[in-house]
């Protein structure tokens, strides 16, 4: 691998060289509107063959033009067209018109239309999905800034196809087309991120670290090009961040708000300054957000297996401050007009002080004598950290005949609990107690032989979460309330996680060529080198000296549960009632320091290293993955545009663990190495100059998550079953077939419709089988494993229409609606087909909105359908994700050119997130509710 990284530098070394000496006869600019670059825009030679685009940052670059006279004429959706004389003289090697600037269209001539900055955006974000060749849809900052979304995750979940899976209320995982988290690229300027999460061991990145205005643009992409990494089967969410402006900028955020849960504030704060040196060669960019939220979840847990009834309520009531702090700084240099170098830094945390109170019934602890159970209480206070550090150097070189670029980054990313109880046991720290024969209400229990089950006489096994009367009526004595003085100490638990990965090097190169008006070629490397470290441990300890303590004797640091009696208001609900004192934050910290030398560890129920136990947890691993491409797009004529090349992705995997051997912790490891070929094909079509036809066939893949290539595993006695990994997992591949149309309205906006269909082959799934185990036969093994084909397919509809047609006053109103259509099937080894996991069947996104001068408003309403996460051999015990729909609104004024007030409300409609056994929700085994959040504010732009 030293080699390939060797190879790269010389390549690079002779490209950089050629671009410092390569004779250069070209046309440079920038296009803008209002100091904002304007990507996508399309630069030509009026009457001539040549033209390009403007990229990212609004630059453009004509090569190999000849001396003579031209017309440039720059176009772009939204914007009058723009044309003027140039001269170029022969023998001169460069021609910068400079910065060329852009003024969105009037409506007629007699009345001048002030175009709200949303429609700005929306402009920019459509003339790059236009230009584009692969299938996408882009989304621009200030288009984000309209809708309260807070965090990168969030920002996409508009986009059509796409959805995400939520934590405590606010986005993290973004899914593509009804595929699994961890089958999609979430990359931030085209770097896929190194992922730390608490439980999840997926490559699937958390975007709630990650604040929006940070975000400049982000593609989402449903077609993958040969010049893109394609480890993402359903596709590729890339968030761009932003740049040095063309001119001095200062922009302030100042925001406050209410959680109504919380019953507490949210508060936030932006800055983005920055500029460019007088001779425009040093760009400097400062960006800093900061987001501060009190929140609240209230939340109750059925555990049951499939139809066997409920065995333990859990009523779970969820405190806490969440604090996000995002920083980007961006440098650039300009050598020369064809020539540039920059320097990033990204820093990005997620800090959630949680204090968590549980009250857990235990039906299968029912005496039918007296009619008593048991109640648990735990006291829980943690602190979880998430904190993503990146560095990158890189360049832009324009050549004679086509353009360098390279890039080499660092990226760590690190998942931690804070300091509590204290620093040495940092962890999610558990203190709990337990109250026995509190009287239960015989009708709501039965035993059909799997010992005493709740709910059979209430509703037939049967869970309606919304009759509170059945749900929560299982207490026999009215007014019931828990008691301090008969809770008595059971086990205090240190549960620890610590996963660091890092992306020690990410280096990238990139070339190139024009071959001709009609031939343009490319090629380039990518190295990375990973490395991934988890561990964890689950330690419990018990009372060591005599009785146990009980609550009581804690009196100085005993609270009322904050927001108990609020629990579950949605529902009407009155069961917070019954909970009595619990400890306080404070007070559970004081439970460890006071109490350290009379607890002692209970062996039996840890899980650690030491006691050869959670083994499948505690790996390494130790990652290169070295691509090479090579494409070339040709332009058949004026309205094709061809694209086709190859992709070659080598990955070598070493993975270190532990197994027992002999009754010996005994360190293990393995190697696998694989080449992924992915050839792709694009075909672009345009009819006319508002309509495009695409269609991709291209074939991706994923690799396995890292918790499924642990070589380690563990081994239940009591069950005679060996849990672990399988580190010779194969990728998942897709052949992947995309068709969409599109027609792009002349006042900015869109109609679109498609059809993508994947075949899926060595699906990875978790396998069951017998057999031997250090001399023990008859072992139940426990591991995942590739299975046999699979297959999804769909249809995507979209429009964005603004009503200008209309008459008066309905014509500053308009509408964004999109949906998706899915289906899928794979086949488990026992036979059973069913639905690809995480693949919900339909996707809607709907948004009213409405712009008149400098007044914008926004409603969007979200829905995405249930789908499986887990498939039992049963339908009834399948583990489902339900249907959830959301509602948010956003809207802001422009009091001056340099004031701004805004509001947004998240959550209107308060839907409960619900997690259920089988197809239907009357066996939930999660519901939860969030509350509604507002925010007010001032934005400051000088």
């Amino acid at each position: 691998m030293k080699t390939r990284f060797h190879l790269f530098i010389a390549f690079f070394s002779i490209f950089l060289s050629i671009s410092s000496l390569a004779q250069k006869l070209s046309l440079t600019g920038i296009v803008v509107e209002d100091n904002q670059p304007l990507p996508g825009a399309t630069v030509s030679l009026k009457g001539g063959p040549k033209n390009t685009v403007t990229d990212i940052e609004g630059k453009f670059s004509l090569n190999d033009v000849k001396s003579g006279s031209y017309i440039l004429q720059i176009e772009y959706i939204g914007y009058e067209t723009k044309a003027f004389p140039i001269e170029i003289q022969a023998g001169e090697e460069i021609k910068n018109v400079g910065i060329i600037s852009l003024r969105t269209k009037q409506k007629n001539i007699d009345e001048v239309i002030v175009t709200s900055t949303l429609k700005n955006s929306e402009a920019r974000a459509l003339n790059l999905q236009k230009n584009a060749i692969n299938i996408s849809n882009v989304i621009a900052s200030d288009g984000i800034g309209k809708l309260p979304d807070r965090n990168a995750a969030e920002t996409v979940q508009r986009v059509q196809g796409v959805s995400i899976e939520r934590d405590q209320g606010e986005g993290r995982f973004v899914s593509l087309r009804g595929l699994p988290p961890f089958w999609a690229s979430t990359t931030i300027n085209g770097n896929r991120l190194p992922t730390a999460e608490e439980e999840t061991t997926s490559r699937a990145t958390a975007f709630d670290f990650f604040p929006t205005e940070l975000i400049s643009y982000v593609h989402v992409n449903k077609s993958f090009t040969p010049d893109m990494e394609a480890d993402g089967i359903g596709g590729g969410v890339n968030f761009i961040t932003k740049t040095p402006p063309m001119k001095q900028e200062l922009k302030i955020t100042l925001g406050s708000g209410y959680n109504a849960k919380a019953d507490k504030g949210i508060y936030n704060l932006g800055l983005l300054y920055g500029g460019r040196t007088k001779d425009k060669k040093f760009g400097y960019l400062f960006n800093i957000a900061h987001f501060t939220r009190n929140w609240s979840t209230d939340n109750f847990e059925a555990r049951r297996s499939g139809d066997e009834g409920v065995f333990r309520l859990e009523l779970r009531d969820y405190n806490g401050t969440r604090s996000t702090t995002g920083i980007n700084t961006a440098f650039e240099y300009v050598l020369s007009p064809k020539s540039s170098l920059y320097l990033k830094g990204m820093y990005g945390t997620l800090a959630d002080d949680e204090t968590h109170y549980k009250h857990r019934i235990r039906f299968d602890k029912f005496n039918s004598e007296n009619n008593t159970a048991r109640v648990e209480l735990q006291n829980i206070h943690n602190k979880l950290i998430t904190q993503l550090t990146s560095f990158s150097l890189g360049g832009n070189h324009q050549l004679k005949k086509g353009k360098i670029d390279w890039d080499i980054s660092y990226y760590e990313n690190e998942f931690k609990y804070g300091n509590i109880p204290d620093k040495q046991n940092n962890s999610y720290y558990v203190v709990k107690f337990t109250q026995s024969g509190v009287g239960i209400n015989p009708d709501y229990i039965a035993d059909h032989g799997n010992g005493p089950r709740a709910y059979w006489k209430a509703d037939g096994g049967k869970l309606d979460y919304k009759n509170t009367e059945a749900l929560f009526g299982f207490y026999s004595e009215p007014g019931f309330k828990m008691d301090a003085s008969k809770l008595s100490f059971t086990d205090l638990e240190l549960y620890r996680v610590n996963i660091k990965e890092k992306d020690k090097i990410v280096a990238a190169f990139n070339h190139e060529i024009n071959e001709s008006e009609k031939l343009i070629l490319k090629y380039g490397f990518k190295f990375r080198d990973k490395e991934r470290n988890a561990r964890f441990s689950d330690i419990f300890y018990t009372w060591n000296n005599g009785t146990s303590p009980l609550l009581s004797d804690y009196g100085p640091y005993i609270t009322n549960q904050p927001n108990g009696t609020k629990y579950l208001s949605e529902l009407n609900a009155h069961i917070g009632n019954t909970f009595g004192p619990v400890l306080s934050a404070s007070g559970m910290n004081q439970f460890w320091f006071q109490n350290q030398s009379n607890l002692k560890i209970n062996a039996s129920d840890s899980e650690a290293l030491e006691y050869n136990k959670a083994l499948g947890r505690n790996f390494d691993v130790f990652e290169t993955q070295a691509d090479a491409y090579g494409m070339a797009t040709y332009k058949v004529n004026e309205q094709m545009t061809i694209l086709g090349g190859i992709r070659l992705s080598n990955t070598r995997t070493k993975v270190k663990g532990y197994n027992v051997i002999e009754n010996t912790l005994t360190p293990v490891e393995n190697t696998k190495k694989y080449l992924a070929v992915l050839p792709m094909l694009h075909i672009k079509y345009t009819l006319n100059d508002k309509t495009n036809l695409r269609f991709a066939l291209t074939r991706t893949f994923s690799r396995p998550n890292f918790g499924d290539l642990t070589p380690g595993g563990t081994y239940i006695e009591a069950d005679n079953a060996y849990q672990g990994g399988n580190p010779n997992l194969n990728p998942t591949y897709s052949l992947n077939l995309d068709l969409m149309g599109e027609y792009y309205f002349s006042n900015v906006g869109i109609l679109s419709g498609g059809i993508f269909y994947k075949s899926i082959t060595d699906p990875v799934f978790q396998d069951s089988f017998i057999g031997t185990y250090n001399g023990i036969s008859g072992v139940q093994f426990s591991a995942p494993n590739n299975g046999s084909a699979a297959w999804l397919g769909g249809i995507e509809l979209g429009i964005n229409r603004r009503f200008d047609f209309l008459p008066g006053f309905l014509q500053y109103f308009g509408a964004q609606l999109n949906a998706t259509f899915m289906t899928s099937e794979m086949e488990k080894p026992s036979g059973r087909k069913v639905n690809l996991p995480y693949q919900a069947k339909d996707l809607y996104n709907i948004q009213l909105f409405f712009e008149k001068k400098g007044f914008n408003a926004r409603l969007a309403f979200n829905y995405k359908g249930k789908y499986a996460v887990e498939y039992a051999e049963e339908d009834i015990n399948d583990t489902y994700y339900g249907k959830y729909s959301s509602l948010d609104f956003g809207a802001s004024y422009q009091v001056t050119k340099y004031l701004t007030l805004y509001t947004d409300l998240n959550n209107i409609l308060n839907k409960p997130l619900i997690y259920h056994f089988g197809k239907n929700q009357d066996r939930p085994e999660q519901v939860e509710y969030y509350g509604v959040r507002g925010n007010l504010g001032v934005k400051l732009n000088f």
